[in-house]
């Protein structure tokens, strides 16, 4: 079964798929396989994100998108007898979730999102406050275009969200 695991930046995904790698499952962070990149949304041009963050304007004018080919070929190398967990939120995230046999939206209310993007070690998105305000906004935006998904409560503890997504897939 392919299995995605969305929600906005600070729900927990990364967090989430290394305790589901700790059972023993295949796990992929679409953020560190090179199939997502930042697109300029009207030229569609690659562009880089910067090791320091950017404004609201510049979040506005761009988008983290995934290349679907790529990833319909990567997901091709698993074994069917494997379930695959993929996390990711992207600006064609609708495209993304017609790709997975379940989708399963982590949500947590903006103050645990916010304390979990400032406290976090490994990863400097979303550490200003321009791109947390974008955040907030424009990713609960995108997550409005899936169709079908599970919900899960993320303020949860990553071993608490594992099982409840796994007892939603067994």
């Amino acid at each position: 079964m392919k299995i995605l695991i969305t929600g906005i930046a600070g729900t927990g995904k990364t967090t989430v798929l290394s305790e589901l790698q700790k059972h023993g499952y295949v796990v992929i962070d679409l953020d560190a396989t090179g199939i997502c990149r930042w697109r300029n949304k009207e030229t569609q041009e690659i562009t880089e994100y910067g090791p320091t963050g950017r404004d609201y304007e510049w979040l506005t004018r761009h988008g983290w998108y995934c290349d679907i080919d790529k990833l319909k070929q990567l997901l091709s190398t698993i074994r069917e007898d494997k379930d695959v967990f993929v996390a990711a939120i992207t600006e064609d995230i609708e495209d993304l979730a017609t790709e997975f046999d379940k989708v399963f939206m982590l949500v947590a209310d903006d103050s645990v999102v916010k304390e979990r993007l400032n406290s976090r070690t490994n990863n400097h998105f979303a550490k200003n406050e321009d791109e947390q305000k974008f955040i907030l906004k424009h990713s609960k935006e995108l997550l409005e275009k899936i169709k079908e998904f599970t919900q899960v409560d993320a303020s949860r503890t990553p071993t608490e969200i594992a099982e409840n997504i796994l007892n939603q897939i067994t």
